[in-house]
């Protein structure tokens, strides 16, 4: 059975709560202090779980990430769901009951990843990133113990690595994984990625907050450039 986290901040509810209205299985997971109003209109349409903020925030706020994230999935779990899709809340995807259908069935399942030599990591506190790219934490597909091993973790430190590296590193080490940001890596462990069902079956995914409206502008504008495999 599937399910959907949307996880984040209420600041655009009103654009995208709607479109789960009919889904089963939804839950919009966020925080003690977002605007009342706003809780009880997500509340009208689908459930809510609210949760207090970390006391630290972490590098790009991944503490509340996943910790948003991992509340949900509990909360999902114990309504017997097994496959999740973990969206952020400043996302909205055009047609979610054909990208679930598309995912239904995968372990873990990534937008996308960059091409090597076009993003460096290094874990010793130091990150370089050469190119664009699709934040590929915005949205995740998984079966719920894929999802809480990517989740079920908070940072002590300020460490530069970008949410979604960690996010992955966390799911390699809590699956006794040797963890590499590669391409090649993932495909061997059964992580795979689906900007590419998106774009054939035109799935529209929109970053409300960004200039870069959806996928499909992002890869036109960038296509000249190979970043990207699928």
């Amino acid at each position: 059975m599937q399910g959907i986290v949307i996880q984040g901040p209420t600041d655009y509810c009103y654009e995208t709560v709607s479109e789960y209205k009919d889904i089963p299985n939804v839950v919009f997971s966020t925080w003690e202090d977002e605007p009342l109003e706003k809780i009880e209109y997500i509340k009208s349409l689908i459930p809510v779980i609210q949760s207090s903020k970390p006391s630290f925030p972490g590098y790009l706020n991944i503490n509340l990430q996943a910790l948003s994230t991992y509340a949900g999935v509990k909360y999902l779990e114990e309504k017997g769901v097994d496959e999740i899709l973990k969206i952020r809340s400043d996302l909205k995807v055009s047609n979610i009951s054909l990208l679930l259908d598309l995912l239904k069935g995968k372990n873990l399942s990534f937008l996308a990843i960059c091409k090597p030599n076009v993003r460096s990591l290094y874990y010793e506190l130091v990150y370089q990133h050469y190119s664009f790219d699709f934040p590929v934490d915005h949205i995740i597909y998984g079966n719920i113990e894929s999802l809480k091993k990517c989740f079920d973790f908070q940072m002590e430190e300020l460490l530069p690595i970008p949410p979604e590296s960690l996010i992955a590193y966390n799911y390699f080490l809590n699956s006794d994984l040797d963890f590499e940001l590669e391409y090649s890596t993932f495909k061997q462990n059964d992580i795979d990625f689906f900007m590419n069902d998106c774009l054939e079956n035109k799935i529209d995914i929109t970053l409300l907050k960004e200039k870069y409206k959806d996928i499909k502008d992002i890869i036109k504008y960038h296509s000249d450039k190979n970043f990207y495999n699928y």
